[in-house]
């Protein structure tokens, strides 16, 4: 609990930014809702996104579901894929400093000289990475039910909430991904432009593939955001426990692949 609550606190101003920064997000792209309607603008998105393909439709991709109605306009722009930009590259800078930025600034021998193991070290600082991703999607919730309040509506809270435990959960995944992909990199600079792109890579990809066919067809399905239905729970009500069962748990093998990996890394002392 010590390491936990010492990685807490350094990372406490960073998580606490970005957590105003996504429950300000989920504000004003709910409340916004009823203003974009009564302007006339959403039949002209309705047609325009229905025509979209390629990275267009990934980004903000409706799947059929009209934008006149609040649930097609939280599935494809509360919580829609253009999010996924925001949590990973919060996602990518918070891994590059569980490791790498200690390797790079040597203070990596230092802590390993303290009663401590390799694994309770950097399974403390994801613990701390899975409870920073809490606080923020919790924040992005919050700022959901306030929007929802400002329009007097009320919506589907509940599908909202397992919309964003799922997107918790592929997060947490994909952070899983960038940590295996940070402890091969010992320069800070490097491993941080090592995890956004893994992470803006793997969105890349899924946006641009909506239209695909075949062999990239099944890439995509394989792909950890394919795992995140958000207009299968919005719209329709379900409850993905395949996907949920799947991230979670792809999250632990990632971690203790990390783990094996971290004990077999060399450090200078």
């Amino acid at each position: 609990m010590t390491l936990i609550r010492q990685h807490a606190r350094a990372e406490a101003a960073s998580i606490l930014t970005w957590a105003v920064l996504l429950g300000f997000v989920g504000f004003i792209t709910t409340s916004l809702w009823r203003y974009v309607l009564n302007s006339g603008a959403l039949d002209v998105l309705d047609d325009l996104l229905r025509s979209a393909t390629g990275t267009l439709k990934g980004l903000i991709g409706t799947d059929g579901a009209s934008l006149t109605y609040l649930d097609g306009w939280i599935q494809s722009y509360v919580l829609g894929n253009w999010l996924s930009l925001l949590y990973v590259i919060f996602t990518a800078l918070f891994v590059a400093g569980m490791v790498t930025r200690e390797m790079d600034r040597r203070t990596m021998a230092f802590l390993l000289s303290l009663p401590v193991t390799r694994a309770q070290l950097l399974v403390s600082r994801w613990m701390v990475l899975l409870g920073a991703l809490a606080v923020l999607h919790l924040s992005h919730f919050a700022g959901i039910l306030l929007g929802l309040a400002a329009l007097g509506e009320a919506g589907h809270p509940g599908r909202y909430a397992l919309a964003e435990a799922n997107s918790l959960l592929l997060y947490l995944f994909v952070g899983g991904l960038m940590l295996v992909v940070s402890l091969f990199i010992d320069d800070f600079g490097p491993g941080t432009g090592a995890t956004l792109g893994v992470g803006l890579g793997l969105v890349f990809v899924h946006m641009s593939t909506g239209d695909a066919t075949g062999a990239l067809k099944a890439l995509r399905g394989a792909l950890p955001f394919s795992f995140y239905d958000v207009q299968a729970i919005v719209m329709q009500g379900e409850v993905p426990w395949g996907d949920l069962a799947l991230l979670g748990g792809g999250s632990l093998l990632l971690l203790f692949l990390a783990v094996r990996l971290f004990q077999r890394k060399q450090i200078a002392v």
